[in-house]
């Protein structure tokens, strides 16, 4: 896979971006040493070791505190703004935005509760609607984005034309349009050197470090496949349909069961399993393969995604990665990455605190008593970067595995094997830009409350 079409496809959205920002030339994806991985993770230590001291350099400097706007006040964006508030006390909660009325509110109880003296939201500071991110960001520093996966690329950009730091829940798109518009903004943002941190935790968990440096220092030997998994019961459950609602506020109160707001399984979730192994590799997939369907959620109130996938990735050099993504109650339940090799096999569960190698050459992690979580961690390394003016840009990457998993999902529901170079260029959209809840939604229930649902060999993109 070239980096080459990856520049000229968000050409044109980069200029209309960021006509007067010049351009900025990425980096070539390669494959780290273990030695090479261990002084970028030395690199990082150094950087959390002067945090203590580092916390008071913006106040110090007569900036005051970090102010931190959250854009999406559900539980996980309440988590994460909670992990900002923690990295130390030179950082303030100032601004809140969600599109529903009551969230706001009941974050900042929380909020306020858990972080004494770092919460400072007046009434004027909430913003509700469409828009509101807008506003929320113009108050702040930082902006925290974890609203429903469809909105982030336009509030990124957003964040991005502001001159904002940002933290981005995953998935960072939810259709291949989404993931150049986050990408032509990723860009600006390094031209801009603002830091951008991205909710695929993993990559800041001691335990994924350490056996990922294992795995890239030859300790399988040549790795021959990968198999990942994200099996599981249902993800949600449905918010019963209030009369007053729309069919647009009905299915984003629902995102969790409308793919065009969440991506479905392989982004919704899958994306953390996929993520672990393109940092492994160094690279991303060039195809997929994949069987997927509905088996138990179809019909009225069952939303409108898949339930399982099988997809089979392929990156350039034919090492194939099988990856599962299921949500049926009453099944096994397993969530974790493994790879394979001819002197040994590694099991990696975030869930179990597994980090294992077999074989050749056997490693287990062992938990260290100071262990911090990585929900935690990625937020101490984000503000330590900005607190110190240290490269931080996570965005790429984040895009990058995004696309990975939309590339697995066309796969699924057209039953055909696609390429990485065809999903990406493809203008297919999952989402709309919408103005009002009264904008039709993308996808409407036929007269039993079923949504229609894609159906392998006939669908196409």
């Amino acid at each position: 896979m070239s980096h080459t079409f990856l520049a000229e496809s968000i050409s044109q959205r980069k200029v209309q971006f960021a006509n007067a920002v010049q351009e900025h030339s990425r980096s070539p994806i390669v494959s780290s040493s273990r030695r090479s991985f261990l002084k970028k993770s030395l690199a990082g230590t150094a950087l959390l070791s002067i945090l203590p001291a580092a916390r008071f350099a913006h106040a110090a400097s007569g900036g005051g505190p970090l102010k931190i706007a959250l854009i999406g006040c559900g539980g996980r964006g309440s988590g994460a703004a909670s992990a900002a508030l923690h990295t130390g006390s030179n950082v303030q909660l100032v601004a809140l935005a969600d599109l529903f009325a009551g969230k706001p509110e009941g974050a900042l109880k929380a909020l306020a509760a858990a972080n004494p003296g770092k919460v400072d939201v007046p009434p004027e500071r909430i913003f509700l609607g469409f828009d509101a991110y807008k506003h929320a960001i113009a108050a702040a520093d930082v902006a925290i984005i974890a609203t429903a996966p469809v909105f982030h690329p336009a509030m990124f950009e957003e964040a991005v034309r502001q001159g904002k730091h940002a933290f981005v829940e995953k998935p960072v798109a939810t259709d291949p349009p989404g993931i150049r518009r986050f990408l032509a903004a990723a860009q600006v943002a390094t031209g801009k050197n603002l830091k951008v941190g991205i909710g695929i935790q993993r990559r800041h968990h001691a335990g994924y470090q350490e056996a990922v440096a294992r795995a890239q220092d030859g300790a399988l030997g040549r790795t021959l496949y990968y198999r990942v998994f994200w099996n599981m019961g249902a993800a949600s459950n449905l918010t019963p349909r209030q009369p007053h609602w729309t069919e647009l506020e009905y299915q984003i109160r629902n995102q969790r069961l409308f793919a065009w707001v969440n991506g479905d399984c392989p982004l919704d979730q899958g994306v953390h399993n996929v993520d672990v192994i393109n940092w492994i590799k160094g690279a991303y997939p060039v195809r997929a393969r994949a069987v997927a369907g509905a088996e138990v959620r179809r019909g009225a109130g069952a939303g409108c995604l898949f339930d399982h996938f099988a997809i089979e990735y392929e990156y350039a050099d034919g090492t194939r990665l099988f990856a599962q993504d299921r949500q049926i109650p009453g099944c096994w339940d397993y969530v974790g990455e493994s790879a394979y090799g001819p002197d040994g096999s590694l099991e990696m569960s975030n869930d179990r605190q597994l980090f294992a190698i077999t074989g050749a050459n056997p490693w287990r992690y062992v938990v260290p008593k100071d262990f911090v979580n990585p929900y935690q961690r990625e937020h101490d390394v984000l503000f330590a970067a900005i607190e110190n003016d240290q490269p931080h840009n996570e965005a790429e990457r984040g895009a990058m595995s995004t696309m990975g998993c939309i590339l697995g999902r066309l796969a699924g529901y057209s039953g055909q094997e696609v390429e990485w170079e065809k999903a990406f260029h493809s203008e297919t959209h999952v989402s709309a830009d919408f103005k009002s809840l009264d904008d039709p939604a993308p996808v409407q229930p036929d007269a039993s409350g079923a949504y229609p649902l894609p159906v392998p060999g006939q669908w196409r993109f």
